[in-house]
């Protein structure tokens, strides 16, 4: 069996998993992150994939995050199968969990609403692609999540092209990326939702270039704004310098003493 008749057969497979629904934020596919969960729906859903062997799980993210019981409807259609790593009891019934995304998937159906939400879902990789053009972009996206970096972290000097190492998935490594970057539901939705590999690291490096500009711009107010602190702190030191010159000597008047003291 050839590769696309591998991706075929992962892509036509189905399985019923609970559904954990996620509010304000997106779990992209090999990525891992921490999450509080409380709804009974949610709990329940948690309880659920603890029981089985492989403690996997459907996790989508609402369409509407003020919805505290959503429907069918009220998901968007791709989320990721992922893992819980971890879980700990919090006060009052709730769970603290890390879970990790291990594939993309594609909700086909919904299965079961209560105690929690049950969905058929189906494994939605993306396409085998490779040539010059996802090396070169992929590539691009690292140089521009570096300058980001360099912008918040400046002494940090971190080289993210060791850190995310080419591979022949570079997409993988833009997803890890994209998790880094904090962006809004909205843009990691799409980002999850791309057809393709290379429309994956087209769409993140649009979504870098409009972070750097975004990251220049309150650099250089925070530099403005700290330049004119300085020169605050400065004039109000004269000040008071000048206050203890015309204590001692009491030879000018203060507006006569600060005019010359500013003047030199």
């Amino acid at each position: 069996m050839n590769a696309s008749e591998m991706e075929s057969d992962k892509t036509e497979r189905a399985e019923v998993l609970p559904v954990l629904p996620l509010k304000n934020t997106v779990l992209l596919p090999f990525t891992a992150t921490s999450l509080s969960a409380g709804r009974p729906a949610s709990v329940a859903a948690i309880e659920a994939a603890l029981a089985t062997e492989s403690k996997e799980l459907a996790v989508v993210t609402q369409r509407d995050a003020t919805i505290e019981n959503p429907a069918a409807d009220d998901f968007y259609v791709f989320g990721a199968k992922a893992v819980i790593r971890k879980m700990a009891r919090a006060p009052e019934g709730a769970i603290q969990l890390i879970v990790q995304g291990i594939e993309r998937i594609k909700i086909a159906s919904f299965e079961q609403t209560t105690p929690y939400l049950k969905a058929r879902v189906h494994l939605a990789p993306l396409p085998d692609e490779k040539g010059p053009e996802i090396e070169t972009l992929y590539r691009s996206v690292i140089e521009l999540a570096s300058r980001a970096l360099a912008i918040v972290q400046p002494q940090a000097q971190v080289d993210l092209s060791q850190l995310l190492p080419l591979t022949e998935d570079p997409v993988q490594h833009a997803y890890l990326t994209a998790s880094m970057l904090g962006l809004d539901v909205t843009r990691e939705q799409t980002l999850l939702e791309a057809p393709t590999r290379i429309e994956a690291l087209r769409l993140l490096h649009s979504y870098l270039a409009s972070e750097i500009q975004v990251l220049e711009i309150r650099r250089q107010i925070a530099t403005k704004a700290e330049t004119e602190m300085t020169r605050q702190q400065r004039e109000y030191l004269l000040r008071q310098q000048l206050a203890a010159i015309q204590e001692e000597l009491g030879e000018k008047s203060p507006e006569q003493s600060e005019a010359a003291l500013l003047r030199e």
